[in-house]
């Protein structure tokens, strides 16, 4: 529907807001724009239509009033603002908008003319075809265009005394215009995301917010999904435009991160390794609480790597701990570029540094011979584990089926894995069932069991390896990880988000000082024992201790010799322990246990059959060597500095943004209250432009007092010369580049700062920086400005886990599968040749 110039003429000249006569004074223009913005609040992109309109209606197009047309003389004091006018005229009258032409001064290189048009202005360019050049196998993708009418609808402007002047204006269009407000949004020039908007999302991509779940909030702030000022594509371009902010610095941006990360704390650590081009190969860093928790916890770590952290496709490798609460910490980290044996070599000589050269006294990691080999080299002190469930898991896809055909085979086989409690008992077992069931010649089970040191619980009896057998910590803290973080993040926003779930492992782990600091446990049978280690476990190990205290009343005790004893089942099944019995040797009068169970020596807490024992034979005094320091509400005791108690206070820009979503909807609501009637309307409009004085005045009382401020701190140097000169004698401290200020989170956050220093040694092909302590030698300047130049690094080959289902090639199509001899399981021959089938008939 188009309206007749002359009615936009009349409607336009009988407005005061927004024009006036070329000759008006300068302060008038000002005041006249100023006020013709207040009046548009559309052109910010949150305008709503007035209620009333009938949205849904096809039949009865929505009906709204249309802006002040722009006038041949309209003045306006920046090119932004008669785009934004224009752009709300044209959204109101259902058109989209660009610019035909901008031209700039040839003198003064400025802007001094430009013209904004109809979407469908111009012709339709003309595409030849290329006869030469062969059709594409693959159809191409259908494309909608926007078929260009020539429209003549258009807004010309130049630079008049200081301001933009309206000299040609044209509101004609030879085209369908847009009935339906919630189809304007669509149009390319209405779907700008507003900068307030902009800042909100910004931090709604900073946690990894999907833009599904974006959507929906912004849906609920403006009330209404088709309130949106934008679709979720234009969501997502802009989501890609965040993650390319630092496409080419990312590292650079990284390392300038950390080095502001360790003016706040002092013992933070990071290290990396450059190739050839100057980019990064590996990545190492440790904040000072893991550092410190270290020195307590180093007696068990879990160590795997994992995929789809980052763009890069670098497999991230954290080393993880056991704090005195049973939780899982993040003991340092970092990013490599394969997993090949000097990969990992350098990332645990990094580990080592950090560490002040101790290594820790037992590993679990899963089966992969590069890791094996750098442990070997790295820590050759150290007991070294597999993972028993990826064994299993692999021992399950290639001799399950066999194993599924003979009855009572893997039963046998399970009890035997999980009930031998020595290296001598497994064996046997083993050979038995091998010989029951005839099995000998099977080679995925020969192989199994030849790696039977590197996994199997009977080897590590005497290991602390406290409550698991698998790399589980590992792996869930993997699976938490990548609720953070996603194979499209930079190592940036990886870090940050690294940092995020250590302040919440902190947390966590507050809460549990708090709760065995504050609280009192429930007892269960109030005997002395219990009472007495109730005051010294922290509550999840006291938690454990009861289940031992609880699992001893399903046993029964009888002598067997001098100071040993039977413990012998009287139930069905015990949980963690089967049915079976155990020897337990007791020496109260020497407080000395034992139990070829062997719980105290894997997970640091006694049994329940020494339990029995001990209450068998009256103790009620638990002998406090049998209560490991690890486990207690002190094993973090004087490791970390105290800081004052300060509040926790938000940072001031994420106050400015808070509240600017906060007073959006509240002033939004207030305007839907007012637009009811005519008398609520006037009260807004009254009430705006107070504030809008009001907010002026503060404006220029808080410019004035700036720059009085700023004159006064410019003449103090020449009044006092004294310090003018010893502030130049003093050597130049270095500036911290200016990042994000959210730090890594700290137990116990140290109360000292110091000055950031860093080191590094170049060698023929390759650079390796490191990020020291106060143990390490500060470098010098040249050699630090290395950072600077620092490149992203290439993304990695390495494909991670292969899938069980993973897609099928072509070429793999006609492939035959590989035939396997149902009989022994080889595959070498099939069942018609197999020697056991003879020896079979025969036995027959």
């Amino acid at each position: 529907m188009e309206v007749p110039a002359a009615t936009l003429s009349d409607h336009a000249g009988s407005s005061k807001t927004g024009t006036h006569n070329e000759g008006a004074s300068s302060k008038a223009l000002s005041s006249e724009a100023a006020y013709t913005e207040i009046t548009l609040p559309e052109s910010s992109g949150q305008h709503t239509p007035p209620r009333g309109q009938n949205i849904g209606n096809e039949a009865n197009p929505e009906v709204v009033s249309t802006p002040h047309a722009p006038t041949a003389s309209m003045r306006f004091d920046t090119l932004e603002d008669a785009q934004r006018h224009y752009l709300a005229f044209a959204r109101r009258r259902g058109f989209g908008i660009r610019y035909n032409y901008r031209k700039k001064s040839e003198v003064t290189g400025e802007l001094i003319r430009a013209a904004l048009v109809c979407h469908k202005s111009g012709h339709q360019a003309k595409t030849k075809e290329d006869t030469q050049k062969p059709k594409p196998v693959v159809p191409e993708r259908m494309k909608n265009n926007n078929v260009r009418t020539d429209c003549p609808a258009r807004m010309a402007l130049k630079v008049r005394n200081g301001s933009w002047l309206v000299t040609e204006f044209c509101d004609e269009h030879n085209h369908p215009l847009l009935l339906k407000w919630s189809l304007t949004g669509f149009l390319r020039s209405h779907k700008d995301i507003p900068q307030e908007d902009q800042d909100f999302i910004r931090i709604l991509h900073s946690v990894n917010m999907e833009t599904s779940r974006m959507m929906q909030v912004m849906a609920t702030l403006y009330e209404s999904v088709e309130g949106v000022p934008y679709t979720p594509k234009e969501l997502a371009n802009f989501r890609s435009t965040l993650r390319a902010e630092n496409k080419y610095t990312d590292m650079q941006d990284t390392m300038a991160y950390f080095e502001a990360t360790k003016l706040r704390d002092k013992d933070f650590y990071y290290r990396y390794k450059l190739d050839d081009e100057d980019r990064v190969q590996y990545l190492f860093w440790v904040d000072s609480a893991a550092r410190k928790a270290y020195k307590s916890f180093n007696d068990c770590i879990s160590f795997d790597a994992t995929y789809m952290t980052n763009k890069y496709k670098m497999p991230f490798a954290p080393f993880i701990g056991i704090n005195n609460h049973g939780q899982s910490i993040q003991l340092g980290c970092g990013f490599l570029k394969n997993e090949l044996s000097e990969s990992y070599i350098w990332l645990f000589e990094s580990f080592l540094i950090a560490m002040d050269g101790v290594a820790p006294t037992n590993m679990i990691t899963d089966q992969d011979g590069s890791m094996r080999a750098a442990m070997e080299k790295v820590f050759p002190n150290t007991t070294h584990r597999n993972c028993r469930w990826h064994i299993v898991d692999k021992a399950t896809e290639e001799v399950g089926p066999f194993v599924a055909k003979i009855p009572g085979l893997r039963e046998e086989m399970n009890d035997c894995i999980n009930c031998s409690l020595t290296p001598e008992e497994f064996e046997t077992r083993w050979t038995l069932m091998i010989n029951k069931f005839n099995i000998q010649g099977h080679e995925k089970i020969a192989a199994l069991y030849k790696k039977r040191s590197n996994w199997v619980p009977a080897y590590f009896m005497h290991k602390f390896y406290p409550f698991l057998q698998t790399t589980q910590r590992s792996e869930g803290f993997n699976a938490v990880l990548k609720k953070y973080v996603t194979s499209t993040n930079s190592v940036i926003e990886f870090v940050h988000q690294y940092e995020d779930i250590q302040a919440k492992i902190m947390k966590a782990e507050n809460k549990e000082e708090s709760d065995s600091s504050l609280l009192t446990a429930k007892k269960w049978c109030w005997h002395p024992i219990e009472q007495q280690v109730e005051k010294l476990y922290t509550k999840n190990i006291y938690h454990r201790f009861q289940f031992e205290m609880q699992s001893s009343m399903s046993y029964n005790i009888k002598p067997i010799g001098e100071n040993r004893y039977e413990v012998y089942c009287i139930t069905k099944f015990v949980p963690q322990y089967h049915n079976r019995a155990y020897e337990v040797y007791a020496d109260p009068p020497n407080e000395n246990y034992r139990c070829t169970c062997c719980k105290f020596e894997r997970d640091g807490i006694v049994c329940c059959h020494i339990l029995k024992a001990m209450v068998q034979l009256g103790v009620c005094e638990f002998p406090l060597k049998y209560v490991l320091r690890r486990w207690t509400w002190s094993a973090e005791e004087n490791l970390v500095e105290e800081l004052p108690g300060q509040p926790a206070v938000m940072p001031e820009e994420s106050r400015k943004k808070m509240w600017l979503s906060v007073n959006c909807n509240e002033f939004k609501g207030l305007a839907m209250c007012g637009n009811e009637t005519e008398d609520g309307r006037k009260i807004v409009r009254m009430h705006m432009k107070a504030m809008k004085k009001d907010l002026a005045a503060l404006k220029r009382e808080t410019e004035k007092r700036a720059k009085k401020v700023a004159t006064s701190s410019a003449t103090d140097p020449a009044e006092n010369p004294s310090t003018q000169t010893a502030q130049a004698n003093c050597p130049t401290q270095q500036v911290p580049p200016q990042v994000p200020s959210t730090g890594p989170r700290a137990r116990k956050p140290p109360c000292q700062k110091r000055k950031s220093t860093g080191s590094s040694t170049s060698a023929a092909n390759n650079t390796t920086a490191t990020a020291p302590n106060g143990g390490f030698t500060d470098a010098e300047p040249s050699e630090t400005s290395q950072a600077n130049n620092i490149r992203d690094p290439r993304v990695s080959n390495t494909k991670g886990r292969k899938r069980k289902k993973a897609f099928q090639k072509p070429l793999d199509i006609g492939r035959k599968e590989i035939r396997v001899c149902k009989q022994c399981g080889s595959t070498q021959h099939d069942f018609r040749t197999c020697t056991q089938r003879g020896e079979l008939a025969d036995e027959n």
